[in-house]
């Protein structure tokens, strides 16, 4: 027995998703060296299948370059002769398609399956039998398990696609929908023992249409699809995964909104490496030398979503393709700010789920409130909010920024708003959940008021938010900032130090910190934005100044953890992305503070 199927029986969790309405289904199944017109039974999941049935018969009736493709015996045989005949014409189309495209085209962007896999046989299975009416397909990991250890196993790498869906001009789509979970469950489940968010994984597999040449002519195609059900309610959490119908369309729009902005081999880094959705994102971006954190990327893509100007800013709020450049403009909730208004709005949302508000100049010339007032606040527990604004002058371009937000509470003041200003949108979104995404997350509310007034004295004009470039580091004079300047973000309780490389180091907790009273203590630390914060990258490369050994910190809890000494030479260190610039020296108080942890031989 391997390891991981060692490791996989102690856990006993499988992967099971269901597509809805011209989505799929993915389910792994066993397959051995088979000749045509073999008989064969395999077990089904009965919470997928049109009748509950727990196993079927099936007939293998073609052998591709890489797979086997088997037909339901009883649907089979309820056929008259003219639609054998159909659906053997349909298969053929299907399989020339999976051979020609999808197989080799996925397995390019995302990576490889399971080859020869757990039947060690290099083709894998896909089973047309019948599922329920909403379902396109469905992988189950337990067909990667030893039936010694998974009674319901059939020992094969496997899909199941609904044969009731074989005329369907999407039924391609839905086949490598399956295909990608297939390369992820190897990649994350097997090779690295991890289970990945949900979204994440339906977020590739909803770009794998794509990648495989199957939404290049838009109409009538799955990405269509999805773009009508996103501008319907673009309201939907991105990583929220109740399994309905409008879970779907923001994870392909916001995978394809990466694919652009970095290139479709980020599928590749995020699919291999050890980490899980936000994590694994960030992981990606780093390794292809981004500077970018996925709230920047969230933020960014809300604003595309929005405005979809490519001509902005290094083209990250707007889209390439040209259908997705047509077609994706968020309609906000829209109010008018007439000649006295106060707008009092109550929302309570998920993680990760934008909401666009939009207020419309139409004061009339009588109006004597001329200005602008918008409060904003939200809830302090379980509150990460980030609160981004348009301002639509009238004779100037559009100012976007971030409101700054203490405690998660902000005020913006847009002075003479009567004449100047046509409207202001503000997109608001909650970041405080970063994994563990279920379809029960919580809801945080916030409280939006806008009113018009007259400003006492001069009031600032509102000022356009620092943009980082991605490809470049952090400069602390960019910020406002020095070197060695103590930080910590709005609403957020850890104290980081910069450098001027761009880097910063957390002290992990009140006892580190005060081991350094030079620094000027707590009155010291400067409140920056999230934004401010995110944009130096944080390291967690430390030495001792009078000793060249370089430890690692792991963090092991809220304030713990523990220095594990980075056990190479200098060559691998750097082959492997580190750099001088990410270690911090520390004194010896800390170095003695923190346990000692195994050696670490590998970044990677």
């Amino acid at each position: 027995m391997n390891k991981f199927v060692k490791s996989f029986s102690k856990k006993r969790k499988f992967i099971l998703t269901l597509l809805i309405l011209g989505g799929v289904f993915f389910t792994f199944f066993f397959a051995s060296a088979a000749n045509l017109g073999d008989n064969d039974s395999f077990f089904v999941d009965s919470t997928y299948d049109s009748n509950g049935r727990a196993s079927i018969s099936a007939t293998l009736m073609r052998i591709s370059n890489n797979a086997y493709f088997y037909m339901e015996d009883e649907y089979w045989n309820s056929l008259f002769l003219s639609q054998k005949n159909a659906n053997l014409d349909y298969l053929n189309r299907i399989i020339e398609n999976f051979d020609n495209y999808t197989y080799s085209s996925l397995r390019y962007v995302f990576g490889s399956e399971w080859k020869p896999g757990i039947d060690e046989d290099n083709r894998m299975t896909i089973l047309f039998t019948r599922l329920k009416p909403n379902a396109g397909g469905y992988f189950n990991s337990k067909d990667e398990i030893p039936v010694s250890f998974e009674a319901t196993s059939n020992e094969r790498e496997m899909l199941y696609v609904n044969v009731e869906q074989i005329a369907n001009p999407l039924i391609d789509s839905f086949v490598a929908h399956e295909f990608q979970h297939l390369i992820s469950w190897n990649n994350k489940e097997r090779i690295n023992n991890i289970n990945d968010d949900i979204w994440f994984n339906e977020m590739r597999s909803e770009y794998a249409p794509t990648a495989a040449g199957y939404d290049s002519v838009y109409s009538g195609t799955n990405l269509e699809k999805r773009i009508d059900d996103f501008l319907a309610n673009p309201f939907n959490s991105l990583t929220n995964w109740q399994n309905d119908r409008y879970d779907y369309p923001p994870v392909n729009v916001f995978g394809h909104y990466l694919a652009e902005q970095f290139g479709e081999d980020i599928f590749s880094k995020i699919t291999t490496n050890n980490k899980v959705g936000i994590y694994s994102l960030e992981q990606a971006l780093k390794e292809k030398g981004y500077n970018f954190t996925f709230s920047q990327v969230f933020n960014n893509w809300t604003i595309a979503n929005y405005l979809n100007n490519g001509s902005l800013s290094d083209g990250r709020y707007g889209y390439k393709n040209p259908y997705l450049r047509g077609a994706i403009n968020v309609s906000p909730i829209n109010y008018s700010i007439v000649s006295a208004s106060v707008i009092n709005i109550s929302q309570s949302i998920m993680d990760w789920a934008p909401y666009w508000y939009r207020f419309i100049n139409k004061q009339d010339s009588g109006a004597v409130a001329k200005d602008l007032e918008i409060e904003f606040e939200g809830s302090v527990s379980g509150g990460n909010f980030n609160v981004i604004y348009f301002i639509e002058y009238e004779s100037r371009p559009t100012l976007v920024s971030m409101l700054n937000l203490q405690n998660q509470k902000g005020i913006l003041k847009i002075p003479n708003f009567k004449s100047e200003v046509d409207a202001v949108t503000i997109i608001i979104s909650n970041q405080f959940k970063k994994s563990g995404f279920n379809g029960n997350d919580a809801l945080t509310p916030f409280t939006l008021s806008v009113a018009t007034t007259v400003f006492e004295g001069p009031v600032e004009e509102p000022q356009p938010q620092p943009e980082p470039n991605p490809n470049q580091m952090a400069r602390p004079e960019d910020y406002g900032l020095k070197e060695g300047d103590l930080i910590r973000a709005q609403g957020d309780f850890d104290v980081f130090i910069i450098n001027q490389y761009g880097y910063k180091r957390l002290f992990l907790n009140p006892v580190i910190f005060n081991m350094y009273g030079h620094l000027g203590g707590w009155k010291a630390i400067k409140t920056v934005t999230p934004q401010t914060r995110d944009a130096f990258i944080t390291s967690n490369f430390y030495r001792y100044a009078v000793s060249s050994k370089v430890y690692y910190l792991e963090v092991t809890g809220g304030d713990t953890g523990i220095f594990r000494w980075v056990n190479m030479n200098a060559e691998n260190f750097l082959n492997q992305g580190a750099k001088p610039e990410m270690i911090f020296e520390i004194n010896k108080s800390e170095l003695d503070w923190y346990p000692k942890g195994t050696d670490k031989t590998s970044l990677l």
